[in-house]
């Protein structure tokens, strides 16, 4: 009798630790931290003045810089997938989604886009934009394999680290930079590339970094947190733009040589984390970081803050609105 109960007992208690490490790791993938606590970027008011330089953020690491005359991106990536399609699914560029976005964004041009690196979470969309707005596409050798796949059939410009460009009254510069740690599309290749593809269909491909000069505005665009070594050390920066996902996974002691060879060694004053948010949720809702599981974006943000001090101002930007840098120290970019 004694011996029947305990074993219920045990197999209660079992049952109740299976239940709660369930618990925890559907906790773990569904909870995530919040972006409440750090400072965003304010808006910049009314209409942008004749040549006046407009930057918005489209969330992961697709960015758009427009003067009235030209319009630069960087990484067309829209369609945002949800996770059961990445995961599943074949993908193709959401057509609606694209038109959508960029209705909601006033972008009815692109000049140029330049791609820093093929995982579809940069790529996905780019060369369908590129065809869309007859747009000059610059990438690697795999972004033009991913194109021809697509039925673009204009040339992609290849990136060459150190080789600049210039798009109107903008110059733009890739610099050869790594990945951050760990390859989603791991043994993929684009010589066996074909549309639909899965997400882990997208091979890396080489990765870039990209210094936008317009009049005496520099900004550094770092997509990927990958350490980038003395790479930027010479070059002189307003703003960065620095990809920040998967940040926390590398450890502190790589976070602030990060910081070190990208923010510190231009001399920026501003830095704008991109490429933090879920690119598995639309662009329809708000941005939201990683569930833990995933991304402790939160322990990213806590170090990036001290690393930051009152030398450095730190500012999320806000989805599709014009960033206003009026609190920037007088300097090029104001």
């Amino acid at each position: 009798m004694g011996r029947g109960l305990s074993k219920r007992r045990l197999g209660r208690i079992a049952l109740a630790l299976v239940g709660l490490a369930l618990a925890g790791l559907i906790a773990a993938f569904t909870l995530r931290p919040s972006t409440e606590a750090y400072p965003t970027l304010a808006v910049r008011p009314g209409p942008a003045m004749p040549g006046q330089l407009t930057v918005r953020f489209l969330g992961t690491s697709t960015l758009t810089f427009d003067d009235g005359r030209d319009l630069v991106m960087i990484d067309g990536y829209l369609s945002r997938h949800g996770a059961v399609a990445l995961l599943t699914q074949p993908l193709r560029p959401d057509q609606a989604a694209i038109a959508r976005h960029l209705k909601r964004a006033e972008i009815r041009r692109v000049s140029a886009l330049y791609v820093a690196h093929t995982h579809f979470d940069h790529a996905l969309d780019s060369a369908s934009l590129a065809k869309t707005y007859g747009a000059a596409l610059n990438g690697t050798e795999t972004m033009a394999a991913i194109a021809v796949a697509e039925g673009v059939e204009a040339s992609v410009q290849r990136l060459k680290s150190g080789q600049s460009s210039t798009v109107g009254a903008f110059k733009v510069t890739p610099y050869s930079t790594p990945h951050s740690p760990g390859d989603v599309a791991a043994g993929a290749t684009a010589a066996d590339f074909r549309i639909p593809a899965r997400a882990r269909a997208y091979p890396e491909g080489g990765a870039h970094s990209f210094l936008i000069e317009h009049g005496t505005c520099r900004i550094l665009i770092v997509p990927s947190a990958g350490h980038p070594g003395d790479a930027f050390h010479g070059l002189r920066a307003d703003v960065v733009m620095l990809g920040v996902g998967n940040l926390s996974r590398q450890g502190p002691e790589a976070i602030a040589a990060y910081w070190r060879d990208t923010v510190t060694a231009t001399g920026a004053r501003l830095v704008v984390p991109i490429h933090w948010d879920d690119f598995s949720r639309s662009l329809d809702q708000p941005l939201k970081p990683f569930p833990y599981a995933v991304d402790r974006f939160d322990l990213t943000m806590t170090q990036l803050t001290a690393l930051a001090g009152d030398q450095v101002a730190l500012r999320l930007p806000r989805a599709f609105d014009a960033m206003d840098w009026s609190a920037l120290p007088p300097g090029g970019c104001t």
